[in-house]
């Protein structure tokens, strides 16, 4: 058994020891065809980290091995820590991943923003995660939390996490993609508000083999400038007292927008903020989708793997892309993206 293999499991048993000793909740989510099993603790002094997916059934009782178990645990104690990180102190940079207890089996990562551990282990079909305390991760992590471990998971199964926001309409998704700023979540929250249904604001998954896109959060992180042009959607937010200084973050409940799981991909849309009340709609090309979507993706996902620019490169052929210039006027935005999903028809 090789080194990284030993760390996994050694992580794989903290876990578990420090989850038998909290007590854990267990709650199921799917992507596409793939289900997943969160466990995570969940009591008074902590948040329940699985508040930002959308809960599936239990699965089907004769695949229970096809099922990807998600784990995370926190804990500063001695006995909660997870077992001393085999490598040096910069080994994660410049990305996170862990080079050398990375291989066909494992793979491993720390991040610097939650300071938090991340492992996958192949062997045993599951993934874990240890941040040092879940009541201190800020709203926006809690909105689209262990994206990464996900990311891998999602690769792995022929399909690609991807910065993105999608909205559908009449079964059609439009993914919005674009930087952060370009007006991803203004538009994908105002088309939510005027019917259709949402698939994501900030990651959403691609699954480029069935031409499909798939919810990963029922969340949405909003800039200043977007809950001015969307006021109803400040008292929606789990955060109103930080807006100003961080994202405002909203936690999507049947009351408030149609989310679905998945849609058909129709088209892609790059939008980015312009002049006027008007929005206006021009063709772009694969080249301009593949600058919208690829760094940003790679970038918040720790480089992503070896699969990720295929699935990007396979996900946005056949389909056509559009620039959209976004005004100020949230109807004109909202027929727009209507007109857009209801021409591939």
């Amino acid at each position: 058994m090789t080194s990284p293999e030993v760390f996994a499991d050694a992580v794989a048993a903290s876990c578990e020891a420090a989850l038998s000793r909290v007590g854990a909740r267990v709650e199921r989510f799917s992507i596409g065809a793939m289900s997943i099993k969160l466990v995570a603790p969940c009591d008074e002094a902590r948040p329940w980290i699985g508040r930002a997916f959308l809960p599936s059934p239990v699965p089907a009782a004769e695949a229970p091995d096809r099922e990807h178990c998600l784990a995370i645990w926190d804990g500063t104690r001695p006995e909660s820590l997870p077992p001393p990180r085999p490598w040096g102190p910069t080994a994660h940079e410049p990305l996170g991943v862990i080079a050398e207890y990375s291989t066909g089996t494992v793979r491993c990562a720390f991040d610097i923003h939650t300071s938090s551990l991340v492992v996958r282990h192949d062997r045993l079909n599951a993934s874990y995660v240890w941040v040092p305390k879940l009541a201190d991760l800020p709203a926006w992590a809690l909105a689209s939390p262990m994206r990464v471990p996900l990311s891998w998971l999602a690769n792995a199964h022929g399909m690609q996490v991807v910065h993105a926001a999608a909205v559908a309409m009449g079964g059609r998704a439009v993914l919005l993609a674009g930087a952060g700023g370009s007006g991803k979540s203004t538009t994908a929250l105002a088309c939510a508000m005027a019917g259709m249904a949402y698939l994501g604001d900030d990651y959403c998954v691609v699954e480029p083999g069935m031409n499909m896109v798939h919810l990963l959060y029922r969340t949405a992180k909003l800039f200043q400038a977007s809950l001015d042009m969307l006021p109803k959607a400040r008292a929606w937010l789990c955060n109103p007292r930080r807006a100003t200084e961080e994202k405002g973050v909203i936690f999507f409940d049947s009351s408030q927008v149609s989310v679905v799981p998945s849609a058909p991909l129709a088209a892609i849309v790059l939008p980015r903020l312009a002049s006027g009340e008007r929005t206006r709609i021009s063709r772009a090309s694969r080249r301009e989708a593949i600058a919208a979507l690829l760094p940003s993706t790679i970038g918040g996902l720790m480089g992503g793997t070896a699969a990720t620019p295929g699935l990007i490169l396979k996900a946005i052929s056949g389909v056509p892309i559009y620039h959209l210039m976004l005004g100020t006027d949230l109807a004109s935005i909202t027929d727009t993206i209507r007109a857009v999903s209801e021409a591939q028809s």
